[in-house]
């Protein structure tokens, strides 16, 4: 696949500039895990890249579309959005929460098929929710609605997934299963993963890039930015903590709400 690119890159809302000269590549078998604090603008550089928000300066190429105003090959992006809890009464199976995924790439007012519906069956059993295929999506626990959004991600094959803080809202079961499908996409399917998340803890021995951002300062590097923590502390604060023990490393933040 051709790479997402990110090239001095200025994210913001109106006049207002939160981060600025944002360089990174994604690339087949990558996982970049972005980190930094509250309100750092981890989940407006993905809405960015995905258009959702304009650029206020820079350049983003999407799998090798120039992307900075319109671009068609952000639908074969897969995006799990941070949301909460969908409310029990919400009017649609699993099932059809799957299919939805399918809509950017189909004409307008076209009907669902057989082969779709067996395309979204297929989704549904890779993340082990076969049983809850027909039942209201709004009534699936917190860490079973998570993976249906995987799988309805999962539905346009696509050739990026990006998650914002996707074990958020779950229970540590539920967390820790949902890490693993992620690592299993990236080290099985090839497929490059871009992760908002609060903990980098469980993503440090599969990461290949870590992108650090918040108080105006952006840095993209290995697990070498760890060691950094006169950086870390010029991004977090203070109370930012750094543990190496045999060999591996454990960033404690504090930081455990994102917005």
């Amino acid at each position: 696949m051709q790479p997402i690119v990110a090239n001095d890159l200025t994210i913001g809302y109106g006049k207002k500039t939160i981060a600025s000269g944002i360089n990174f590549v994604l690339e087949k078998n990558d996982l970049i895990v972005i980190i930094g604090p509250n309100g750092a603008g981890k989940t407006t550089l993905i809405k960015t890249i995905l258009g959702i928000i304009p650029p206020l300066s820079g350049y983003v190429e999407v799998l090798g579309c120039p992307a900075k105003h319109v671009c068609p090959h952000r639908k074969r992006i897969g995006y799990v959005p941070q949301i909460g809890r969908v409310p029990k009464d919400f009017p649609a199976t699993l099932l059809d929460v799957v299919l939805s995924g399918l809509y950017p790439h189909k004409e307008r007012f076209s009907k669902i098929g057989k082969e779709e519906k067996l395309l979204a069956m297929r989704a549904i059993s890779e993340m082990g929710l076969s049983k809850k295929i027909n039942e209201q999506f709004g009534k699936l626990s917190g860490g079973q609605q998570k993976r249906g959004l995987v799988a309805r991600a999962l539905i346009g094959h696509p050739d990026a997934l990006f998650f914002d803080e996707p074990t958020s809202g779950v229970d540590v079961a539920a967390a820790s299963d949902f890490r693993k499908k992620i690592i299993e996409l990236k080290e099985k399917e090839g497929i490059p993963i871009l992760i908002v998340t609060h903990d980098v803890n469980p993503y440090i021995p599969y990461l290949t890039k870590i992108l650090v951002i918040g108080r105006g300062k952006v840095r993209v590097g290995g697990i070498e930015l760890l060691r950094d923590i006169e950086f870390l502390k010029s991004v977090y604060g203070e109370s930012i903590k750094v543990l190496e023990i045999e060999g591996k490393f454990y960033l404690l933040s504090g930081d455990f709400h994102d917005v």
